[in-house]
């Protein structure tokens, strides 16, 4: 049997395991990474390589920092006021998240900006009476979108220019993806709060770090929570070579610990540790696939769907939906390696300007809103919210769909072929 159909096996049991979850996911997340070194796709010693990534220390260290800020008794005071502008509006709640997540993920990573605001967001919800799970599933697209506003929202942008870049071509500026990430917000945002949000149940899961007993505001720990989250997201913003975000992050819970405004059970309790274990198993299951061969043939097949003399419209909407179809089950990162190279190649071939082309691999690439294990955040957002597959299914195809309409409109205008 071929790596490939071996690979593709796996992912189908994995995604019906996940949709019916006749076992926790963890357990077939787990198993499905185990089965992909036992065939040969990854090797035994990548199997856990993906749970001691810098993402997963930058993750776990906000968890810890965040939950501080219920432990103080900030998160209630900022709660309340919170609830006092949104009246207990679901509608507004959401909203408001998006367009603050948007903002925040222009120059800070998605990931950076969801472990800050969650525990903000959750006791805006609490104290307005509103179950936190659609408005934190929002806050996980508005991270997302935002990170399109600027070429350093993500890293996937940085990825994707530094390949325009290197095979030759003028790099985009700053705010080249600016006017396209600004109406994906926008359009996001009314969509989520408006249309998405009514597809979505509430689960009525309240988050570990937000699991513990309302607290009255106690004022040196809040100065210390408030201080330090302050100083790691400023770090996180400009990102010095010296003192990478992770670490900032780490620092900040140790000085969260070290001051006894968390003890170290309490750290330790407010920690997802089902989210981390998801996320290092599905690292390596994208891997697998990368390996068995399953996105080159994909890549192979939509050099032969284009034909001679393509239209522009035909270009633009198969290299979109190829790789935001691919993006949902590889890591956006080698997604965007895979299809850069082969969409630069399409538009020399067919005599059309390389920069939509390669606007187009960007935004694509990071549109990975459609299934729990399409990004890392994505499984955060799980942990969070107790969503189901099928849950990011509904809400999340409209969103690539809607992502799709505005990069055909705002081509022509902005990056004419």
């Amino acid at each position: 049997m071929s790596p490939m159909l071996i690979a593709l096996i796996i992912l189908i049991a994995t995604v019906a395991l996940f949709i019916f979850e006749p076992v926790p996911l963890m357990v077939t997340s787990i198993a499905a990474s185990l089965l992909y070194a036992f065939f040969g796709l990854i090797e035994i010693k990548d199997i856990f390589a993906s749970y001691a990534t810098n993402t997963n220390v930058l993750m776990v260290a906000m968890m810890i920092i965040g939950a501080s800020m219920f432990h103080s008794g900030l998160s209630e005071l900022i709660g309340e006021n919170m609830a006092k502008y949104i009246k207990g509006s679901e509608k507004r709640a959401i909203l408001v998240t998006m367009f603050a997540s948007c903002a925040l993920s222009s120059v800070c990573t998605n990931i950076g900006v969801m472990t800050a605001l969650a525990p903000l967001c959750t006791a805006m919800c609490l104290s307005s009476g509103i179950p936190p799970s659609k408005v934190l599933l929002s806050l996980l697209f508005g991270a997302q979108l935002g990170g399109f506003n600027t070429l350093v929202g993500v890293p996937s942008n940085v990825l994707a220019n530094s390949l325009m870049v290197g095979a030759g071509y003028e790099s985009f500026g700053l705010f080249s993806i600016t006017p396209f990430g600004v109406t994906c917000c926008i359009v996001g945002a009314l969509y989520f709060a408006f249309i998405g949000s009514k597809m979505l149940r509430d689960t009525g899961y309240i988050p570990e770090f937000a699991q513990t007993d309302r607290k009255p505001l106690d004022k040196r720990k809040a100065t210390i929570t408030v201080i330090t989250l302050f100083v790691v997201l400023a770090v996180i913003a400009f990102s010095p070579k010296a003192l990478p975000m992770h670490l900032a992050a780490v620092i900040g819970s140790l000085v969260i610990i070290g001051t006894k405004c968390m003890t170290v059970k309490e750290a330790t309790n407010s920690v997802d540790w089902n989210c981390l274990f998801l996320m290092g198993s599905l690292s390596a299951i994208s891997a697998g696939l990368q390996n068995s061969g399953v996105a080159g043939v994909i890549a192979d097949g939509v050099l032969k769907i284009f034909g001679e003399n393509p239209s522009t419209f035909l270009v633009t909407t198969v290299i979109f939906f190829a790789i935001a179809i691919l993006t949902q089950f590889i890591s956006n990162t080698a997604a965007i390696l895979l299809f850069m190279p082969i969409a630069i190649s399409v538009a020399k071939s067919i005599g059309v300007n390389v920069h939509p082309v390669a606007m187009i691999i960007t935004l694509a690439g990071a549109a990975s809103y459609a299934t729990p294990f399409a990004a890392p955040q994505n499984m955060l957002a799980v942990g969070w919210t107790n969503y189901k597959f099928m849950d990011f299914v509904k809400i999340g195809v409209p969103m690539v769909i809607l992502t799709y309409v505005v990069v055909v409109l705002l081509l022509p205008v902005f990056l004419p072929y």
